[in-house]
């Protein structure tokens, strides 16, 4: 008895296995553990529920040029975007919300918020010093019409022209993260006490560095639809 019991479970396992794996697709970047920090996978099973795979709503399936990653509003009233979880560099961070202009190469960029601050991997564990605290004036709410829209971050640090949700304007503005300009994770929004999807929200897992851990800055936006 025991053994089939052993070996129901050792079977579970390797199909959840397998599952997550027939999940990634082969052209979606590889996603690298945190320096000191909660892995992202982590990060999104245990705060919302998340499978790092399963769960994503912008894989790359052929080029990272070819993710779409542009919102549309869902309904009346503004848009929310806000930082929820701080884990990269402590130097100022920023984010906002853009147009693409005159192709890739000229995002029409609005700043909504900023904040200079870094959580810590017990601040997670016990729940504490969420969301980062924003600098004075940020503003979490905008109304950017009917159009199609992206949103991005930036690290003061870098010097660079920052990470968007488009890949392709990541590849055209930003030469330090060209070579692989997949930088924004998305999500649907999961309420993780109750295992549901809260509607027209997403969750956006950020990298502005290069070790791919995606979660320099992770965000909420809400009262949109992903376009794909």
């Amino acid at each position: 008895m025991k053994v089939t019991t052993i070996s129901t479970l050792a079977l579970m396992f390797v199909c959840s296995w397998l599952g997550q794996v027939h999940a990634q697709s082969p052209n979606q970047p590889k996603i690298a553990p945190g320096p000191n920090e909660p892995d992202w996978s982590v990060v999104l099973k245990t705060r919302y529920g998340l499978d790092m795979y399963a769960d994503l709503a912008n894989p790359v399936e052929t080029t990272p040029e070819a993710v779409a990653g542009l919102f549309v509003k869902a309904g009346d009233g503004p848009v929310t975007y806000a930082p929820v979880i701080a884990l990269g560099l402590e130097t100022t961070n920023r984010g906002g919300w853009y147009r693409v202009g005159d192709g890739p190469s000229h995002p029409l960029k609005v700043n909504t918020w900023v904040y200079t601050f870094k959580n810590t991997t017990a601040d997670l564990e016990n729940d504490r010093n969420l969301p980062p605290p924003l600098q004075a004036g940020s503003l979490t709410q905008f109304d950017p019409g009917d159009a199609p829209f992206g949103v991005w971050v930036s690290n003061d640090g870098l010097n660079d022209g920052g990470a968007f949700t488009q890949p392709a304007v990541v590849k055209a503005v930003n030469a330090r993260l060209a070579k692989q300009p997949y930088k924004a994770m998305i999500y649907p929004l999961k309420d993780a006490r109750t295992g549901k999807v809260v509607p027209n929200a997403y969750l956006i897992g950020w990298e502005y560095s290069t070790n791919d851990d995606f979660q320099d800055v992770v965000c909420e936006i809400r009262n949109v639809r992903l376009v794909k």
